[in-house]
């Protein structure tokens, strides 16, 4: 049959829809109800609550959605274009969109909210907040991320901490934290905070031993000002972060225990006297570790690097800075540096100077398994890497039984680059590829071939 012949009942449903059409039939409103609310779900907020004016039937479909994520940069994103009018309008325009939160949380229906997300740029008033946290909790949310701005002074309100229906907590609060007596984090998984300041060691006792069922936690830019220990004592932990601000006067520098026989992943970027206590940790699969210090105090922070590392000696994939593996330089340090039995890579994140190329070779020596290294961005573009530099009296024993790739993220060509190259070439002698990455990639392959020609792997 030709394709372009119709039979009497397509043709029938065609003229029907072309009949709709120009009659401007809305097709669309006649879905069935879950269906509007998933095609909802694919919209921004203020888009989804638009489509108010649509219908009556759209008129009041916003007020079930499920996600409601918020940002009151938006209310004056086109700042730039109106800078003929008057500045005052902007303080106008902050507290119309405060009115806007309060209407889309108290005029939302009965049913529940998946995932509130708030971000504020301004000061809000706490009992504003207050009452959108509670309205949250009321609504069975699972998923709360509230960003709020410098200075703010905040209390949570106590029916968050009991919030059973909340699988996820990321806050951004530069301000004390000051949970209640009484918390129970029955459901929560995933706790992210930021910028918040801890006043004891009771606050993060009583946080961290509320969490039965917590995998992920992230503990970013923190004040510790006045704790001595820190406790974090979670079985079902999977993922550990802790970075600081080394500048940031209650920077972490106290004794910091971590119990957590599930970990699979380890974050840390800390400053300087952390004396870190890893009970148990044998499960750790991958690792980043980046530690900063004062010269002043290399040694005493190198032995807490000691004691980070060998808790964590049977990571599959280390990453570190250069800041830590100059620690690994201190006199009496490397003679403690445990060995990595089970690390197959090895990752140094940061451009690689020839200074220490020393320590790197021992970590490497330490590392029986390696299969995998890679200078992430590459060496530093005034890096020596001579002969001298190079000699070893003994080559890791990973370069000739299990070394297969090396990657060079990031590669200028310079000569001291090449040097070290000959030496990775000429000693990783169960090599498979090596993976350079460079802007002018021809130029630089034809001179290595140079290099090549004049019998640079002899």
């Amino acid at each position: 049959m030709d394709d372009n012949v119709l039979s009497p009942s397509s043709k029938k449903q065609k003229l029907s829809e072309e009949h709709n059409i120009g009659q401007g039939i809305d097709m669309m409103s006649s879905l069935p109800e879950n269906v509007l609310h998933h095609i909802l779900s694919f919209l921004k907020t203020k888009k989804a609550i638009q489509t108010s004016i649509l219908s009556r039937r759209w008129q009041y479909l916003w007020t079930s959605i499920s996600n409601i994520d918020l940002n009151d940069m938006s209310s004056w994103s086109n700042r730039k274009k109106d800078k003929g009018k008057k500045k005052d309008r902007y303080p106008m325009c902050r507290s119309s969109f405060l009115d806007f939160v309060e209407r889309v949380l108290l005029l939302h229906d009965a049913s529940d909210i998946k995932r509130l997300r708030l971000r504020f740029t301004v000061v809000v008033n706490s009992s504003r907040l207050n009452s959108w946290i509670s309205a949250a909790v009321r609504h069975n949310v699972e998923e709360l991320d509230l960003s709020l701005p410098v200075q703010t002074r905040f209390v949570l309100p106590c029916c968050l901490f009991t919030c059973d229906s909340l699988v996820v907590l990321k806050l951004f609060m530069d301000c004390p934290f000051k949970p209640p007596i009484f918390i129970q984090f029955s459901n929560l998984k995933t706790l992210h905070l930021s910028a918040v300041t801890f006043s004891d060691d009771n606050s993060t006792q009583q946080l961290f031993s509320n969490c039965p069922v917590l995998q992920e936690l992230e503990l970013l830019y923190c004040g510790w000002k006045n704790l001595k220990t820190i406790t974090i004592s979670i079985p079902t932990l999977k993922s550990l972060a802790i970075e600081n601000e080394p500048l940031r006067d209650d920077a972490l520098s106290c004794v910091t225990k971590i119990y957590a026989a599930n970990l699979i992943s380890l974050k840390c970027t800390t400053n300087q006297k952390v004396d870190f206590h890893l009970c148990n940790l044998s499960s750790v699969v991958e690792a980043h570790i980046d530690l900063l210090y004062r010269f002043s105090v290399q040694q005493e922070v190198a032995s807490c690097a000691i004691n980070l590392v060998t808790g964590i000696c049977n990571v599959e994939t280390l990453t570190i800075s250069n800041n830590t593996l100059s620690l690994m330089c201190v006199e009496n340090v490397l003679d403690h540096l445990p060995t990595f039995d089970n690390m197959s890579c090895l990752e140094l994140n940061e451009e690689f100077p020839g200074r220490l190329n020393g320590a790197l070779m021992v970590l490497l020596e330490k590392s029986p398994k390696l299969e995998f290294l890679d200078f992430d961005m590459g060496f530093e573009p005034n890096a020596s890497f001579d002969e001298v530099d190079l000699r070893l009296e003994r080559v890791p024993s990973c370069f000739k039984s299990c070394l297969k790739t090396i990657s060079i993220t990031v590669f200028y060509g310079t000569p001291a680059e090449f040097h070290m190259l000959r030496f990775l070439l000429k000693n990783a002698t169960v090599l498979e590829q090596m993976l350079i990455y460079c802007s002018g990639l021809k130029a630089k392959i034809e001179q290595i071939n140079y290099w090549k020609r004049h019998s640079f792997f002899d």
